[in-house]
Formats: structure tokens, C-alpha cells, sequence
């Protein structure tokens, strides 16, 4: 066995110990995931990835390629990918991802600009971040507008930045992206099947994630990564964010209303790092779609930590102006 293969085999298993040895505990963890799942994320999510489904199969994603085609050679890339950037965008994670999939394996989307996509189209919702983090956790719609822009802005940043590195724009491919129905309830039901499979594949992502956290906060791990972050912020009178950050690198959202609660000028750049970097439980589920179009994890985490970097630094500028 592959040294990576014990370590996660050893520390999956000393999470089992854990929730042998305190079930309650960590099956109150578990529902908490599940009750986040239920109350923000279903009733978001699942709506997008039916419709974007049921727009894929009746061939809007080939007509918008061609409309959007000029926009998308802006980034070297197909106008496909313009049609995943916009419906990720208007939905959030992780409906770009699986469109990055569905496309690539329809033929639509050729496997060598399928990374690059990725990339461009790994983004939250404004339903999310103006709604969710701006209003509900820092009470400020206008918080949540930066944020967005940040967001958006971010993801841009670093895909435009690595454009000289990028490949000559690929020839259009114009086939079918996905085999097309014969009947509009055929469409539907099928639509209507697969995001369910989806949906709850995130539910339980995010529950599971609920519980690798509250394990590493028992055994002192995340203290632990904790404490050089805060002697890091601690200049700027930031020290109190340190934990915050940290558990929002493996569960964004928790993480976001932590940061929310502690305040501070550094919480809202904070949050735009997290939200665009995404934290594990999301890189999580982006990546599980990723791997069906090829693309590789390595090379994805390390553009989403860039990416997070520059919406740090383009929210600290914005909040500096409007906030």
C-alpha cells in the first residue's frame, strides 16, 4: 500500500474510533451537516441542477456555445465554456463542476481545455454570498456585494493571468452534448433523476465533512493549525480569526459564520478567500465530478488557492472603499 493510502487509512480509521467512542457526539455533528444540507442547500441547489440538466439535454448548451463564442476566445477557450461560467455563476457550487463533466463526457467540451473550465466555472452563487453570508451573517447587503465582486473578480484574475500559458483555442465541436430525449417528460424525469443522485451525493458530502471537523477539533488539530495563523494576524488585531479561518478551510460556510461573528476588517477578505478557494468539503464534491472529465486535483486546488489569494486581496481593496 502507497504511503498516501495508509495515512488516509489511518486517519479515516481513528475518526471511526472517535465516533465509536462518542456516538452522540458525533452523530450530532453528522445532523448538523444534514440539517445545513436541508436548510440552505437543497432548496438552492437542487432547482439549478435540474433546469441546467433539462437546458444540457434540450441543446441550449450547443446554440449558447455559438452566441457566446466570441466572449469565450477572450479566455482561449470554446464558447462551451462561456455557457458553464454563466449557469455556475447564476447557481453555485457544484453545478458549474457538473457541467464540466456532463459536457466533457457528451463530446461537447474537448477533454484538453476541460481543466481550464474548471477553473473558470468553480463558483458560489450570489443567492449565497449576497443573501447567506452578506446579509444573514454580517448583516450588510452591501457586505455581500463586495464579497460577490470579489468573488467573480478573483476567479477572472487568475484565469486571465494564466492566458500565456494557455493552449491555442480548440476547433468547435457542434455534436450533441448529451443524447437527447424523444419526449419532454423523457427530458424531465431524466433531468429530474440525476440531480437527485447529485444532491444527495452533496448532503452527504457536507454531513460527513461536519464529522471529520468536529474530529480534528477534539484531538486539537485544528487549534493546532490554528495558533501560527493567529500569531500571523496578530499585528494587524486579528488574532481572534484565526479559528474561524481554519475550520472554514475544511467547511466554508461554518467558517464564514465564524469570521462574521468575530468581526473585523480582515473578516470579509477572510471570507472571500474561503468562498473562492471553496474548503475541502467543497473541492470535495467539485472534484468528484472533475475526475469523470479528466481533470486533475493537483492542478485544480492550486488555481483555487490562487484564486482565493486574489479575491483576498481584491475584497480588502473594495471593503477599504465602500465599506
Amino acid at each position: 500500500m502507497k504511503p498516501k493510502k495508509i495515512f488516509a487509512a489511518a486517519a479515516v480509521a481513528a475518526v471511526l474510533i472517535l465516533t465509536i467512542a462518542a456516538p452522540q457526539r458525533y452523530s450530532a455533528a453528522c445532523l448538523s451537516g444534514i440539517a445545513l444540507w436541508a436548510k440552505a442547500v437543497l432548496p438552492a441547489l437542487f432547482p439549478f441542477f435540474v433546469l441546467t440538466a433539462v437546458l444540457t439535454r434540450l441543446g441550449a448548451a450547443n446554440a449558447s456555445a455559438r452566441l457566446l463564442a466570441p466572449l469565450a476566445r477572450k479566455f482561449r477557450l470554446p464558447g462551451i465554456a462561456a455557457y458553464c461560467f454563466l449557469l455556475s455563476a447564476l447557481s453555485g457550487y457544484p453545478v458549474g463542476s457538473r457541467l464540466v463533466a456532463d459536457l466533457t463526457e457528451g463530446g461537447a467540451l474537448p477533454k484538453e481545455s476541460a481543466a481550464r473550465v474548471a477553473v473558470l466555472c468553480s463558483t458560489s452563487g450570489p443567492m449565497f454570498l449576497v443573501g447567506s453570508v452578506g446579509g444573514a451573517m454580517f448583516q450588510s447587503a452591501a457586505a455581500g456585494a463586495v464579497l460577490l465582486a470579489s468573488h467573480i473578480l478573483g476567479i477572472l484574475a487568475v484565469c486571465l493571468l494564466a492566458l500565456p500559458f494557455a493552449r491555442k483555442p480548440v476547433r468547435e465541436r457542434r455534436q450533441n452534448v448529451l443524447p437527447t430525449a424523444a419526449k419532454a417528460d423523457d427530458v424531465l424525469r431524466e433531468s429530474v433523476h440525476g440531480a437527485l443522485i447529485s444532491i444527495l451525493c452533496v448532503g452527504g458530502t457536507i454531513a460527513l465533512f461536519y464529522v471529520f471537523a468536529q474530529a480534528l477539533a477534539d484531538v486539537g488539530a485544528l487549534a493546532l493549525l490554528a495558533r501560527p495563523l493567529a500569531r500571523l494576524l496578530r499585528p494587524f488585531g486579528a488574532e481572534q480569526l484565526a479559528d474561524g479561518f481554519v475550520s472554514g478551510l475544511l467547511e466554508a460556510t461554518r467558517g464564514c459564520a465564524a469570521l462574521a461573528g468575530a468581526g473585523g476588517t480582515l473578516a470579509l477578505p477572510l471570507c472571500a478567500f474561503l468562498v473562492t478557494f471553496g474548503g475541502a468539503c467543497i473541492l470535495a464534491q467539485q472534484l468528484g465530478y472533475l475526475r469523470r472529465a479528466g481533470v486533475g486535483s493537483g492542478y485544480f486546488v492550486a488555481c483555487k488557492v490562487l484564486q482565493g489569494a486574489a479575491a483576498f486581496a481584491i475584497c480588502l481593496g473594495l471593503s477599504a472603499l465602500f465599506l
